[in-house]
């Protein structure tokens, strides 16, 4: 709960760093550097063991979905939409990539009422991109992908924390530091220092926040929740998150939904609980 908590207020921070001129790129470069400075003694004293458990592919693998990758893709979503989408479309539709990986991947047999909670936030989903500006409904809907290939991001790596076991340290490591690494040469490379020219409160709050905040305490404890209750049940966690973030976005950025959205974001939390009734986890075929 301390990582989802940390996770809502994730959106409403990128939000504000976009509007004062932090790009995807930007932000994400707040946040591995202060990942990278901070857990340098902890990756070398991992990073053989880290290697030999996991492999290069694997590795490589974890960077890019929870990596500088994704906090790419989902911090210039918020480029182009509200907070409230990204705080209604990531985590009402990434608990459900879990599920239909279990699925597809490991043989899983998904409950007719998963199918049902699915739909109803799917179903949220729409009334959501539905209740939006038309005039700015195009630039919108490039925050929609990118928030939706987010979601598919996340729930990717949720399901593979579970099923290659990988020790909570030894993912933080990997997401904080070595895509760290691969990521800020290139960017001080072609950007520079010119984020340094954002004012000096919205840098700030996306090195504590970002940095401290999402990359090092959120990403361990939702590691370390996966490890304890497996990544369906972690995933199923989820239903106040939505509620959590448009209310925080609410106060803070005056960022009000139409009436359509307020319905969908109600959708999406009731589809994350009913999900939850009976037992997220899927059983496995006999």
């Amino acid at each position: 709960m301390i990582a989802i908590g940390i996770y809502a207020g994730m959106f409403a921070v990128g939000r504000h760093g976009a509007a004062n001129g932090l790009d995807g790129f930007d932000q994400s470069a707040a946040r591995f550097t202060v990942t990278c400075l901070l857990l340098a003694p902890l990756a070398i004293g991992r990073a053989k063991g880290i290697m030999e458990r996991l492999g290069l592919l694997r590795v490589l693998v974890i960077m890019s979905l929870q990596g500088a990758v994704y906090s790419v893709v989902f911090l210039s979503g918020l480029n182009y939409a509200p907070a409230i989408y990204g705080a209604a479309l990531v985590p009402g539709l990434q608990p459900f990539v879990v599920v239909f990986l279990g699925l597809f991947v490991l043989g899983e047999r998904v409950e007719a009422l998963n199918i049902v909670a699915f739909l109803i936030c799917l179903f949220g989903c729409v009334l959501m991109i539905l209740g939006s500006d038309p005039a700015a409904v195009e630039n919108q809907l490039l925050g929609f992908t990118r928030f939706g290939a987010s979601a598919l991001m996340w729930g990717s790596y949720t399901f593979l924390l579970r099923s290659w076991t990988i020790e909570p340290l030894d993912a933080l490591v990997v997401v904080g530091v070595s895509s760290g690494i691969v990521f800020l040469p290139p960017y001080f490379a072609f950007c520079g220092l010119e984020a340094l020219e954002a004012p000096l409160i919205a840098i700030s709050l996306q090195f504590v926040y970002q940095g401290l905040l999402v990359g090092i305490l959120a990403a361990l404890f939702f590691a370390l929740a996966v490890k304890r209750m497996g990544s369906t049940e972690v995933a199923a966690l989820t239903p106040s998150m939505p509620a959590m973030a448009t209310i925080i976005a609410l106060l803070w950025l005056n960022e009000v939904p139409s009436t359509p959205q307020w319905l969908g974001i109600g959708l999406i939390s009731a589809g994350l609980v009913l999900s939850k009734i009976r037992g997220f986890a899927p059983r496995a075929k006999a």
